[in-house]
């Protein structure tokens, strides 16, 4: 039987038959299958089919392939059913045309029983009676209603159970959801007919994994004797004499069970009753699916709302360019590496006439990394807007941070404050990158951390330091995103080759330096997408 790898990436389906030969799997636009995740190295895994079966192996990619959760070394095995995770992305080797088939099961027992395929239950010029006819255009008419009319997941399952109660003559009518993968399906939704014994009914495991893991839709037609149940007394004491059970099948994948049941032992379900519930639960599978894909694009969209808000506020927060200082030169670089970062900086007069220099990066991204950055920018200000003792400042921030988040969240700060006239920068280093001053000379320092990253602990104790920039000297305060950013072959950028760019360039205008070091980071990854948020400050002194 054909098979193929089959996932989603970013809410995309993908999917890809395999045939004889080696498939190349990975980012780049070489590979036979492109997997366009920023987690997938540019040739992460390829799988050969021949004679002898499947077989997929790593190809030293940055963060593995795993086979059914274990990490593969060496050329592995792989058969229908299996999970390949690429790092961040997850593939199920299935059937190429997966077709479900309505199956009566045939034992022993005393349950009538027969079988019937989906070519026989969707063949055409089937010989129908005039109410049958009439009974079928009705409910072709009702699920051609249900299809086309929106609505959220929650008004869509009671207009499901009317269809069904409209569809078969049933007691008992549920719908279950399979909400997780790997996990058992759940009731969403419920009918009892009034009168109905209310007590809890609970469905044969067997039956239901046979009904969802074989894509098989059963019927009983005397479930007092059927040895599926036997084991429920719920069924036996509540004297259900017929039951079916349809997957819920969306053409691509089973994601539940409908189930309808009677105690009348005079309307035993008959194969044309099934093979109707079995057709009505394809058509409400993919209903659901369609709208649980358009609850997923309302939440995305509002995601994407909510983040073009955040960014709009976050580009008040940061400065749009630095404050010039007489005497130096002055220039940032800040990109997030997505829609909003955690990267801060701020360059600002104080009162005094001293200048902040400011530089943090928040521990995470995306929206939650932002937020925390709106709320130490303002924080910082208050803070500075008296002359301020930097060590003083830094515990306040971390005691308001602290109290603020959980200790997952917090940020490494690098809070200078410079004397223009005499060159002299005060400093807090609370856990950040080391900065680099850099004489005219070509010298260079480290201006090492002097407390941990802010909101990590309560009570923190920061003390302060103090540096001379020289003329023609130049400090740099910098991001982990520059060190850390990563090309094709896992490699880093690394502290030694920014402490090179800046010593080689420190002659430099402050902006060409930026321009030369971004072209020369761009250079070293390639193509490779950007993992964390970049920021750099320069502060040149002028030579004169």
């Amino acid at each position: 039987m054909p098979l193929a790898l089959v996932g989603t990436i970013n809410d995309r389906t993908i999917s890809y038959a395999l045939k004889e030969g080696t498939i190349a799997i990975g980012r780049s636009a070489e590979s036979d299958l492109r997997l366009e995740h920023p987690s997938v190295s540019r040739r992460h895994a390829e799988v050969v089919v021949d004679a002898d079966g499947i077989r997929i192996s790593d190809l030293g990619s940055r963060n593995g392939t795993l086979v059914n959760g274990t990490k593969i070394t060496a050329p592995t095995e792989i058969d229908e059913g299996d999970v390949i995770k690429l790092s961040d992305v997850s593939l199920r080797l299935v059937g190429a045309q997966p077709a479900a088939q309505t199956i009566f099961s045939d034992d022993d027992s005393s349950v009538a029983s027969s079988s019937i395929s989906v070519d026989e239950m969707y063949a055409l010029g089937v010989p129908r009676t005039d109410d049958e006819s009439h009974h079928l255009f009705r409910i072709l008419a009702d699920a051609g209603e249900l299809l086309a009319t929106a609505r959220p997941l929650q008004d869509l399952y009671p207009a499901v159970l009317d269809l069904v109660e409209r569809t078969v003559s049933s007691e008992r009518t549920l719908l279950l959801l399979i909400e997780e993968e790997g996990a058992e399906p759940v009731p969403v939704a419920s009918r009892l007919k009034p009168g109905t014994d209310d007590r809890g009914l609970v469905l044969s495991k067997t039956m239901v994994g046979q009904a969802i893991n074989e894509r098989t839709a059963l019927l009983t037609t005397d479930a007092q004797q059927d040895p599926r149940f036997q084991a429920q007394q719920s069924v036996v004491s509540q004297r259900i004499s017929s039951a079916m059970a349809a997957p819920l099948f969306d053409n691509e994948n089973v994601i539940g069970l409908l189930y309808a049941d009677t105690t009348d032992p005079a309307s035993w379900y008959t194969k044309d009753e099934l093979r109707t519930f079995t057709a009505l639960a394809n058509l409400i599978a993919v209903k659901i699916t369609q709208a649980r894909l358009a609850a997923l694009e309302e939440e995305r969209r509002r995601m994407e709302q909510e983040l073009m808000m955040a960014k709009d506020i976050l580009s008040h927060i940061l400065p749009k360019s630095c404050q010039a200082v007489a005497g130096y030169e002055v220039c940032a670089f800040h990109e997030p590496c997505r829609e909003v970062g955690g990267d801060l900086y701020d360059v600002r007069k104080l009162s005094d006439g001293r200048y902040l220099l400011l530089t943090g990066d928040v521990a995470g991204k995306g929206l939650p990394a932002a937020l925390l950055v709106s709320n130490i920018m303002p924080i910082v200000q208050l803070l500075t807007d008296e002359p301020p003792d930097l060590s003083e400042v830094a515990a306040k921030l971390n005691r308001q941070i602290w109290r603020a988040t959980d200790p997952v969240h917090y940020a490494t700060l690098f809070i200078g404050i410079l004397d223009p006239d005499s060159g002299r920068l005060d400093y807090v280093n609370a856990g950040h990158n080391p900065p680099y001053l850099i004489s005219a000379e070509g010298k260079h320092e480290e201006i090492a951390a002097t407390g941990l990253p802010i909101g990590m602990i309560e009570e923190t104790v920061y003390s302060a330091g103090s540096i001379d920039i020289g003329a023609g000297g130049l400090i740099a305060v910098f991001s982990d995103g520059i060190p850390e950013a990563q090309n094709a072959e896992d490699e880093f950028y690394g502290e030694e080759r920014l402490l090179e760019l800046l010593r080689r360039d420190r002659g430099l205008p402050a902006e060409a330096i930026i321009e030369g070091l971004k072209t020369d980071v761009d250079s070293f990854v390639k193509d490779c997408p950007p993992s964390d948020d970049v920021t750099i400050l320069l502060v040149r002194r002028l030579a004169a």
